[in-house]
């Protein structure tokens, strides 16, 4: 719905459901498209790393950012990256089958084959963005990319086994973050590249997290401007102990707009991502603090499994579904087939 939103010329502002998360997304929004158009005035590259507790609105920052600069200008061919197949597929159905309403309503009539084709040229897999960007070694039409999840780009390794097994190139060796950002430098004016990361989120094989991003640009990309929240936001999830190193080699410049700090996924809920934080870090007066704002969310924590299944059930009213989510590293769930 988001998606639809703004690809029918609606602001973050209209569809965002909280006050403040409205105000933050604005704010995200305008700091980046700042620092497109310096580089793009100047003659420069740029990256900015978007980041923001859970359910702040990081795609949606990402996808308004992309059909915005659509709009301003078509020549720039903003893309929407994701690794998330399913993500893209489900996005982009439910683009085209918007504009196959649009049209059979305005009485210019296109074909659901059309509405998808022209849709596939904005919302792209990352590594259908990479396998164009091997045949060539020209720079890519698209002047602007979105890069959502990046956290999850894989490292050299993992990136040089999979291109060695799956592709037969022996002689590849960079991780997905440094062959992007090479993909990009091919332009001899301006570019940008937009991270949006997901703190902590690296959950499969290979996947390099954010450091990954600085080790790159600290090698023959120093010439990029880089925009980022304050190190300390960056620091925080992050398992690279070197973090703060490369944010020196590469001359950062940090805007703390570019940080989303309100969870938009539920109304006015501002406050559970920093209790649930609270709670796991074991800041027990914090959480409780915060604990007493959250009239609305009937929060409670167990360590017992049955008398969260009981509390469950006596909540559930009349055909109401619940269950449970785990984090995949849970192990010790298993056993009781979670």
């Amino acid at each position: 719905m988001a998606a639809k939103a703004l690809y029918n010329n609606h602001s973050v502002e209209e569809i965002s459901r909280s006050d403040s998360g409205a105000i933050n997304l604005s704010r995200t929004a305008e700091a980046i498209g700042n620092a497109i158009e310096s580089a793009k005035l100047n003659g420069r590259k740029v990256i900015c790393f978007v980041t923001g507790v859970p359910g702040s609105g990081k795609t949606l920052a990402g996808l308004n950012l992309a059909t915005e600069r659509s709009r301003l200008d078509q020549a720039e061919h903003a893309v929407f990256l994701s690794g998330n197949q399913p993500l893209v597929t489900v996005l982009r159905e439910a683009l085209a089958r918007d504009l196959v309403d649009k049209g059979a309503k305005s009485g210019n009539a296109i074909r659901k084959t059309d509405a998808r084709r022209k849709v596939e040229t904005f919302i792209q897999n990352i590594h259908h963005f990479r396998d164009e960007a091997l045949q060539s070694d020209e720079a890519p039409v698209e002047r602007v990319v979105v890069f959502d999840e990046s956290q999850r780009a894989w490292t050299r390794e993992e990136q040089t086994r999979f291109m060695k097994e799956k592709r037969g190139m022996d002689s590849f060796d960079m991780s997905e973050p440094e062959f992007l950002l090479s993909a990009m430098d091919r332009h001899e004016s301006w570019c940008a590249v937009v991270c949006l990361v997901g703190s902590g989120q690296e959950i499969n094989r290979g996947e390099a997290g954010i450091a990954e991003w600085f080790r790159a640009l600290a090698g023959p990309y120093k010439h990029w401007d880089v925009v980022c929240p304050d190190r300390t936001i960056l620091s925080r999830d992050q398992e690279s102990d070197d973090i703060e190193h490369l944010l020196d080699t590469v001359a950062a410049k940090t805007d703390s707009a570019v940080h989303l700090e309100v969870c938009i996924r539920s109304f006015r809920s501002e406050s559970v991502a920093a209790f649930v934080r609270a709670v796991i870090e074991g800041d027990s007066d914090r959480a409780a603090e915060l604990h007493s704002s959250l009239d609305h969310y009937p929060v409670v924590v167990t360590r017992t499994l049955d008398r969260a299944r009981e509390w469950l059930r006596k909540r559930a009213r009349g055909s109401e579904r619940y269950g449970l989510v785990a984090s995949s590293n849970a192990l010790r769930l298993r056993p009781v087939g979670i």
